[in-house]
């Protein structure tokens, strides 16, 4: 070889900061096969570098390394340096993509600042569906119909995330890292704990019910605080930017997890919004005296037309379903359901 590879123009490469020189010293590394090995060595010192760091999360950071090792062992690529000028860029993408991986999972564990910014990963529960999830923490929980939850990859290293809607959550117990769920109005933070939070958008309340644990939870740029304890509710109110905390049983809470749609005297206007949500259906309540009918049930599997055959039971009601149309799109628009007081 007439000129030595050059690791740092490598990394510099890798990092999207190069210079036109830079780029065809790569350029020319690639195209002459007699530097396949000098190449290989030069990212077996890259691996060398990471590996012999010491730090305290060497050991977390061990067990990811090990596992990209054998899947680099398992499926180790052949490179081809005899291949067109156009086909550089994916070639180049292959032999130093392990470097890239290195470094980001380098600056994950060590605290570092990336070359990039942290990509954002999301989970959504369709309308009329609930869906299970579990964090790369090992919090796991349910989401309820037409919610979404987000979080960043550098999630270890920050337990946060964003909540659309409803979401029960069992979260992993970290005293080091505090798990918090940032919702429109609220932040709600734990160490380790079992709760519901309800925070959709259209609603003017957001709700926080806690199973086990303790709950810390800031509203308005941390004017509003206030500490929820076991089997407690907290109402906030997102107009009025206050509060209040009542005496529950938080199980009835999580039943939407298991299948219960649970009612405990409940306004007729709540539980029809929830009946709306889970069968993702439209319901137009006609008269405004009948959402103050209280209201006691469990359900469970039941089809939405026996739900409201059963409501009208003991609520003196009487209703219609509209037949489905077909929209512009050639979708099924929403099934409507008209309640009306009955005569």
């Amino acid at each position: 070889m007439e000129d030595k590879i050059d690791y740092k123009i490598l990394k510099k490469f890798v990092g999207g900061k190069y210079s036109l020189h830079d780029f065809k010293q790569v350029d020319h590394w690639f195209e002459d096969s007699s530097n396949e090995a000098e190449l290989k060595n030069a990212i077996q010192q890259h691996w060398q570098e990471f590996s012999e760091e010491t730090s305290e999360n060497k050991k977390d950071l061990n067990s990811v390394l090990d596992q990209l090792k054998q899947k680099i062992a398992d499926q180790k690529p052949v490179v081809n340096f005899r291949i067109r000028a156009q086909q550089f860029y994916t070639r180049a993408a292959a032999v130093l993509l392990l470097p890239l991986i290195l470094y980001s999972i380098y600056s994950t564990f060590f605290n570092t600042q990336p070359t990039e910014m942290a990509a954002s990963i999301e989970i959504v529960s369709p309308h009329g569906a609930r869906t299970k999830f579990q964090l790369p923490d090992g919090t796991q929980g349910w989401l309820n119909s037409g919610s979404s939850l987000q979080y960043a990859n550098t999630f270890l290293s920050e337990r946060k995330i964003d909540l659309v809607g409803e979401a029960w959550f069992e979260v992993a117990h970290n005293e080091k890292r505090p798990f918090v769920v940032h919702t429109k109005v609220l932040d709600v933070q734990v160490l380790g704990t079992k709760f519901n939070v309800t925070a959709f958008p259209e609603e003017n309340v957001t709700e926080v019910v806690l199973l086990e644990g303790k709950v810390k939870v800031n509203g308005y740029k941390g004017l509003y605080t206030a500490d929820v304890k076991p089997d407690q509710k907290l109402t906030y109110d997102n107009n009025l930017r206050s509060g209040t905390i009542q005496e529950v049983k938080a199980s009835q809470f999580s039943a939407w997890k298991d299948g219960l749609m649970v009612f405990r005297n409940e306004p007729l206007s709540e539980v029809l919004k929830r009946v709306s949500r889970w069968y993702n259906v439209d319901i137009i309540l006609n008269d405004p005296e009948l959402e103050k009918f209280r209201y006691r049930a469990t359900f469970q599997e039941e089809q939405v037309e026996e739900v409201i055959r059963l409501i009208s039971l003991t609520v003196p009601i009487e209703y219609s379903f509209n037949s489905r149309e077909i929209g512009d799109d050639g979708v099924f628009k929403k099934r409507t359901i008209t309640i009306r007081k009955k005569e």
